[in-house]
């Protein structure tokens, strides 16, 4: 009898390890990552300057040849309107202003990351209000390179708010790495100048210090 028991306290162990790893599969099946759903759009193309959409909607830098992205940094905008030409000078205005507010947002993080939760409020105040606007002024050289649009026919029987057609605009310029990395420079030089706090100025050059050669190198969008 005494001679049983190990046998049957291995056999438990066993079996309690057997369901363990049973249940451990179950898990990772119900765990497995689900497909992104996919909406059916409201609106039909009826129109488009293009038969297939460019793939530089997503990714701008697509838009030109591999040697070239080693200087330039590409950003791109869209826009809508019943008006086919105020759509596209829209999408234009949109896309170049898209450089500055990028440039924003990179001096903005950058600051947020080298004080780690320790903003001063001055600072964070002028570059959520006025940065971007200013930043706009510092953006010289960006030029289009491409442009894509759509007609749309928005229908209520798809979902859309009323029946119309409208103009669906994108377009994409790049900047020179050399003309952004000053544009960048010349924003940080703007911030520093609003402080007035010695502590504050020398705190927020220093969390600045390679925030312009930073921004230039990225290669995707900031968010």
């Amino acid at each position: 009898m005494k001679e049983l028991l190990p046998f049957a306290l291995l056999v438990t162990l066993v079996l309690t390890q057997s369901c363990s790893s049973s249940k451990k599969d179950e898990d990772e099946e119900v765990s497995e990552p689900q497909e992104a759903r996919t909406f059916k759009p409201d609106y039909e193309v009826i129109d488009a300057s293009d038969k297939i959409i460019p793939d530089w909607i997503k990714k701008p830098h697509k838009v030109d040849k591999e040697e070239e992205r080693k200087n330039f940094r590409y950003f791109v905008n869209e826009s809508s309107n019943v008006n086919q030409r105020l759509c596209e000078k829209s999408a234009e205005a949109r896309a170049n202003a898209q450089v500055a507010t990028e440039i924003t947002q990179f001096i903005k993080n950058s600051y947020a990351e080298a004080t780690q939760g320790g903003e001063n409020e001055e600072v964070s105040s002028y570059m959520q209000e006025q940065l971007a606007q200013e930043t706009q002024s510092f953006v010289v050289g960006a030029s289009v390179v491409k442009k894509y649009w759509e007609k749309r026919s928005y229908k209520e029987a798809l979902g859309a708010a009323q029946n119309e057609v409208k103009f669906y605009c994108y377009t994409v310029v790049k900047m020179a790495k050399k003309d952004l990395e000053k544009a960048t420079d010349m924003a940080r030089a703007k911030l520093l100048k609003s402080i007035q706090a010695p502590e504050v100025k020398k705190k927020t050059e220093d969390a600045l210090k390679d925030v312009a050669k930073k921004f230039t190198e990225l290669e995707e969008k900031t968010e």
